[in-house]
């Protein structure tokens, strides 16, 4: 096979065996009432594609067309799913480099719920209930199946945005192999993939049955600057030069007075840069392009063991078991740390002013400054930015560990009546690490002094003993290795991530309960049990804030939850007059969380299915859906934070006439500033200072959703092959969780007084200033999103050389509106059109 995948420019060599096309169509067709199966969205089975939700269904053979290596690729062409993380967009993540996530309406991975085979599978990141959907067999694939719309009253919470529904070949015999070589048009980016299958019968009268499946794929990943469209560094929409970091690898340093404040400029500005000659280098010195050492797509690597197995025990029950193993290895390539003073000094500190490496002529014109008798423009110490080339990146390596198990019986009991009964277990084990900064050795190293005998060595005699190397970083490659050795932290920086799941279910289903003129009743009922547990371990440094990032503490939840659930389907007319079919379904489930704010939780779901004549089908369905809170937005501890932030009553005076300035010159300390001053003013050093802490919250409770789809199915008699279905959607997403925002809170407990805003902020009862500023996730943003999709498909047999035949598929989706509310107080955001969110 010799194929050209336009999507995503590669070209793609290998075999494989082709049998059955159905790219995204509607869910499989059942020949006849024997052949009921059961559909995403559902758990009675159905004669046919009989639904009031539009389902999605691609088979196996199809993605052996597309030679798809990662059923991601496969997901990602579909029209209703927007951007989940991938090999592509992950550089940049502390842990999780290369996972791929699903994200079905642009309602973020979180939102959209992952099935193998029904059932649940362990999450692929910290404190969440994202799965990774890296762990899934390609080549163990039948179809999987995507429905829209909230169905948490069939499958439970995460379900608001839809469902991603992997169903798995159960047997097979024989052996099959398949190998794949993959390279992008421009002769890059080589993918490699081999897979073997194997499976047999085997007991007395071929009563059990294995298949086996070991495959492994290797993405050798991409630069950033192999493409022109992200060779460089953009800042805004100034991309070139204009946009590249101010931090570069020779230096930017500032003069500072004892307050902090920046003193007159020097050498044409209070910036000043040193040696230009680098080819990452803009304008002299001026930036550093960080675009010329990413990636735009990250390497992966995957081992990937999978084992199904079944057993009739009698003639009506059947034992089975799922096994699979993945190892995922990748890792990030980013630009090495840009470092500021403020990383590693307190407010009002930083380079002394007698470090022997400042180079003469600058050390010449501070000395001039502190002795011309004005004290106003004397320099007191050296602020800095600076690109840590030579002492180290911030790239990471990451090892996924993952395992899954489930098992348990299925089978038929009394007439009509089915059960199945599992125990799911799943274990990720994550290990990342990287290399960083020790910032007490930092600060060390740049306390240097200089020897009567013209050596430079570390101020601190214990230092010099713990082996300190004095470092200069004046200048570009002045760092020496010994000095870049001695500030690394001795331990590297490292996330080791456990994340755990088990889940009882038992279901019983009867699709031919007892019949009506018009067909059969359908019901399905069953009960649930599912315990989670992540554990998200940081090395020392990160914990105490150490090294050159904010303090951040471990994180460790865990909770359970029991669920009761039924479905019904009842058909009420049947081959009347304007009555081809009319039907109605109905599902609710009741869910007892152990978080103590969520608790009982109910969904539910109503919709109905009307067949005026025969090839024309209306569908509709309302459903309330919802989603508890992960373990990290309800465990996580609040992690400290130095971002900006702006106190509106910053410069405020006596006769400022701004909505919040009444408010400012009401708190007494700022009232007296402005009697003393005439204004109300930060200096640098303090606003530097004002720290805060983000992080999760114990007292969330559950999103909700709202959710329609309406839409119809039209199959012609005078157009044998064509079906088209057309759907409107409508789902809103209230009490969503996201925090308030810093500046927000400030802003809002001037203007309002509010607990909600005002616990967040503290400020200097003596002097007036903001000192610290928390944020916390709490049930206060909307989401609203609305759209057409479309679907037209086309099979016909050809039989010209046996069973071939031809398909084509169009689908088209149109995003009406794509609106979001962070916070009641925060305007509405209309996102349709915006990147990411296209209409078309």
């Amino acid at each position: 096979m010799l194929r050209l995948r336009t999507g995503a420019a590669h070209l793609a060599l290998g075999l494989a065996v082709v049998s059955l096309p159905a790219h995204a169509q509607e869910a499989p067709e059942a020949t006849n009432e024997d052949d009921a199966i059961v559909v995403t969205g559902s758990r009675i089975a159905q004669p046919g594609v009989e639904s009031n939700i539009p389902v999605v269904a691609v088979s196996a053979i199809d993605l052996q067309r597309e030679g798809v290596v990662n059923i991601q690729d496969s997901l990602q062409e579909l029209p209703q799913m927007g951007v989940g993380n991938s090999r592509t967009n992950t550089n940049f993540l502390t842990s999780g480099n290369g996972v791929a996530t699903l994200n079905l309406r642009n309602l973020e991975d979180k939102r959209t719920l992952v099935l193998v085979n029904g059932r649940r599978f362990v999450s692929g990141l910290a404190g969440s209930s994202t799965v990774d959907i890296n762990n899934i067999p390609t080549d163990f694939i039948e179809r999987y199946e995507v429905i829209t719309g909230g169905a948490s009253a069939v499958y439970g919470s995460e379900a608001i945005a839809g469902v991603v529904n992997f169903i798995l070949k159960d047997e097979f015999e024989g052996i099959s192999a398949r190998a794949q070589y993959n390279i992008t048009e421009k002769g890059d980016n080589p993918r490699y993939f081999a897979s073997i299958t194997a499976g047999t019968r085997f007991g007395a009268d071929d009563r059990g049955s294995f298949m086996g499946n070991f495959s492994y794929d290797k993405d050798t990943g991409l630069l950033s600057r192999k493409r022109r469209i992200s060779a460089e560094d953009c800042y805004f929409d100034i991309c070139g030069p204009g946009g590249y970091s101010s931090y570069s690898p020779q230096g930017r340093f500032q003069l500072f007075n004892a307050a902090g404040a920046p003193q007159n400029a020097y050498l044409g500005g209070s910036l000043f840069s040193f040696d230009d000659n680098n080819n990452v280098i803009a304008g002299g010195g001026a930036g550093f392009n960080r675009n010329s050492v990413r990636r735009i797509s990250t390497p992966v690597e995957r081992y990937l063991a999978s084992g199904i197995f079944k057993y009739d025990l009698t003639d009506d029950i059947q034992a089975f078991a799922e096994i699979t193993y993945s190892k995922v290895k990748s890792n990030s390539d980013i630009e090495a740390l840009a470092l500021a003073d403020t990383d590693i000094y307190a407010p009002g500190f930083g380079i002394g002013i007698d470090n022997p490496f400042i180079p003469a002529d600058v050390r010449a014109a501070i000395a001039a400054r502190n002795s011309d008798g004005d004290a106003s423009n004397d320099v007191s110490y050296l602020g800095f930015r600076r690109r840590q080339n030579e002492v180290f990146d911030r790239s990471n390596n990451n090892t996924r560990d993952t395992w899954r198990v489930a098992t348990g019986f299925r089978g038929s009991f009394a007439e009509n009546w089915n059960f199945d009964a599992s125990y799911v277990y799943g274990r990720l084990k994550d290990n990342t690490t990287s290399q960083d900064i020790d910032n007490a050795r930092y600060r060390n190293a740049l306390d240097a002094v200089q020897l009567a005998d013209g050596s430079i060595v570390c101020r601190s005699a214990t230092a010099r003993a713990e082996g300190c190397v004095p470092i200069n970083i004046f200048g570009f490659n002045t760092a020496s290795p010994a000095a870049s050795a001695y500030v690394q932290a001795v331990v590297p920086k490292s996330e080791k991530i456990t994340n755990e799941q088990h889940v009882l279910a038992a279901n019983i289903t009867n699709s031919q309960l007892f019949s009506l003129p018009a067909g059969d009743v359908g019901v399905s009922f069953g009960t649930e049990y599912r315990k989670e547990k992540s554990v998200d371990d940081l090395d020392i440094l990160t914990n105490t804030g150490g090294n050159s990032g904010n303090m951040i503490p471990d994180t460790v939840g865990q909770f359970d939850v029991w669920e009761a659930y039924g479905e019904v389907k009842v058909p009420l007319l049947a081959d009347t007059a304007f009555f081809n079919y009319l039907g109605v379904t109905g599902a609710a489930r009741y869910s007892d969380y152990s978080q103590g704010n969520v608790g009982g939780v109910f969904s539910w779901n109503a919709g109905a299915e009307w067949s005026p004549v025969d090839g024309v089908r209306f569908r509709g369905a309302y459903a309330q859906a919802n989603r508890a809170p992960n373990i990290s937005e309800f465990a996580s501890a609040p992690a400290e934070t130095f971002e900006g932030v702006t106190d509106p009553c910053n410069n405020v005076t006596a006769t400022s006439n701004r909505a919040q300035d009444n408010a400012c010159r009401a708190i007494p300390a700022i009232a007296a500033a402005i009697a003393a001053n005439g204004t109300f003013a930060y200096t640098p050093a303090d606003l530097q200072g004002i720290n805060g802490f983000v992080g999760g919250n114990p007292d969330l409770k559950e999103e909700t959703a709202n959710t329609i789809t309406i839409g119809g199915v039209f199959t012609p008699s005078f157009a044998p092959g064509v079906a088209l279905t057309v759907d409107y959607y409508d789902i809103k997403v209230k009490d969503a969780i996201a925090q308030v925002g810093r500046d927000l809170s400030i802003e809002q407990c001037l203007l309002t007084g509010l607990a909600d805003f005002c616990d967040n902020v503290t400020r200097n009862a003596a002097t007036g200033f903001v000192t610290r500023v928390d944020d916390q996730l709490i049930n206060i943003g909307k989401i609203r999103t609305k759209g057409i999709d479309v679907g037209l498909r086309y099979g016909r047999a050809l039989n010209w050389f046996g069973d071939d035949r031809i398909d084509l598929t169009a689908n088209y989706t149109y995003l009406i509106d794509f609106k979001q509310q962070a916070n009641p107080s925060a305007p509405v955001e209309e996102f349709a059109g915006e990147v990411g969110y296209a209409k078309h």
